[in-house]
């Protein structure tokens, strides 16, 4: 059974939502730019992304316990229904709860929406070059690496390169079939990329 389950965001998200956005540690594993928010504009963004989930949907990430708490939110973004195609809006966790687990469940959960049930046939995914921990979990997943786009982002008082990685439908049934989204198999292909990435 996984620890976690996905919901659509309810209101009262806001509060923590704000707490995490105005989390300068938290924001550096992201890839926009740092900006303060204040709470009665995180309440109105949360609200337009309950009321309209067509082309970006706003999910909140909760423990699979007695207490369902909110430990964290992803997002599909960019959905266009004619060319079947996605892009991973990124994932926020509490810190508390970065163990990989979360984010390997979160990565489950979001592949079987993505093409199980909005029928995309290519989802792609982005993160600066330098967040080594993206890129080695988007590898280990069976994301191609199809580009890298230079200095797109501005960050910290910086311009960054950001990496640009894809799965296609295709790719996603046949590591299912394969049984290639196992936790072994995960946490073997993770290791193995690490000591890779390490001697770069």
């Amino acid at each position: 059974m996984n620890t976690i389950f996905l919901r659509g965001l309810e209101l009262n998200d806001a509060l923590v939502i704000n707490k995490w956005r105005n989390n300068s540690e938290i924001q550096k594993l992201v890839s926009t730019s740092f900006k303060y928010v204040s709470l009665e504009i995180e309440k109105e963004w949360v609200k337009s992304k309950m009321m309209d989930n067509r082309k970006d949907i706003y999910l909140a990430i909760c423990l699979n316990d007695e207490t369902q708490q909110m430990v964290g939110y992803v997002s599909v973004n960019d959905i266009n229904y004619i060319n079947r195609t996605a892009e991973g809006g990124g994932i926020v966790i509490d810190p508390i709860y970065q163990d990989g687990i979360v984010r390997y469940e979160v990565g489950l959960l979001i592949r079987e929406l993505v093409f199980d049930h909005l029928n995309i046939n290519r989802y792609e995914g982005k993160c600066l070059c330098e967040h080594t921990t993206s890129r080695i979990i988007m590898e280990a997943t069976g994301y191609k690496l199809e580009g890298v786009l230079r200095s797109a982002v501005y960050k910290d008082g910086k311009y960054h390169d950001q990496c640009v990685y894809s799965l296609l439908r295709s790719d996603y049934y046949d590591w299912m079939e394969r049984n290639e989204y196992s936790l072994a198999s995960f946490a073997k292909k993770v290791k193995l990329l690490r000591g890779l990435y390490e001697k770069c």
